[in-house]
């Protein structure tokens, strides 16, 4: 399976310590290189209708942007899965092996979420809502869910270690929400269609249940994609194969810091 390993230019710094750190995981990792937002011109970014115009974020995470919307194209042309690693994240060792088992599992899929930031939360679907039914004995249900938070939140050199070296049990469930996610598998039927949800970003406000109800509104791709995983094939692994450093101080993406957004078009 291809995979691209997202990395600025100006950063190969980062792209080094990826490979030193995850080289026991048994992939052959394909760079590829980030669109750089600093260096985008608003007639860029409408030209390539990746943000819906008046739109706000920073450029960085325009860049990133710009970087999803390239490999999604690329996954669509060339009709086959492919794995996307963001360059901080750290990966389990058995990823090859689970996911040999997992993929073939799910049938008809869009995306699989590998991992996601700790430091927030994850939703996942454990049985479906029932809206209506003809079967005897069987009434509408509203489901059931598991909205859980992580410990540690952060990530370090030791727990990185013992994480990649784990065995415990790997499922993939539905995915109503989650953040960051550092590393996931898109199959081209998911790139051709979630593409036209995704694209143009705009600022959307999204309602974030396992948040209570928080109404957030959207400033990069993780809150894009969490106002669509209901609605298309989404699912997430639990126990995560992979788990970004999220690193909020050197992001190349931005998005947490108000003061670097900007109007765009």
């Amino acid at each position: 399976m291809k995979n691209f390993v997202v990395n600025l230019d100006r950063q190969p710094e980062k792209f080094e310590r990826f490979l030193k750190r995850n080289e026991g995981c048994g992939i052959a990792f394909e760079r590829f290189p980030a669109v750089d937002g600093l260096k985008l011109t608003d007639e860029e970014v409408m030209a390539m209708g990746i943000v819906a115009r008046g739109s706000r974020f920073a450029p960085g995470t325009v860049g990133g942007t710009a970087s999803m919307a390239r490999i999604w194209k690329l996954v669509a042309e060339q009709d086959e899965p492919a794995l996307v690693f963001e360059d901080d994240c750290t990966i389990r060792h058995d990823i090859n092996a689970r996911l040999a088992t997992l993929l073939p599992s799910l049938g008809d899929w869009d995306v699989l979420v590998l991992g996601y930031n700790t430091d927030s939360i994850l939703d996942l679907e454990l049985a479906p809502a029932i809206a209506s039914t003809s079967m005897p004995g069987i009434e509408p249900a509203a489901g059931m869910k598991a909205m859980m938070v992580f410990k540690p939140a952060h990530a370090d050199d030791l727990t990185d270690a013992v994480f990649q070296r784990s065995t415990s049990q790997v499922a993939a469930f539905r995915l109503n929400c989650c953040f960051g996610p550092g590393g996931y598998v898109l199959s081209p039927a998911g790139a051709r269609r979630m593409y036209p949800y995704y694209f143009p970003m705009d600022n959307r406000v999204v309602t974030i249940e396992a948040l209570g109800n928080r109404a957030l509104t959207t400033m990069g791709a993780d809150m894009m994609g969490n106002s669509i995983y209901r609605f298309v094939k989404a699912y997430a692994c639990f126990a995560p194969l992979v788990v970004p450093r999220n690193d909020a101080a050197n992001s190349s993406t931005q998005s947490h810091v108000a003061s670097a957004a900007r109007i765009w078009g």
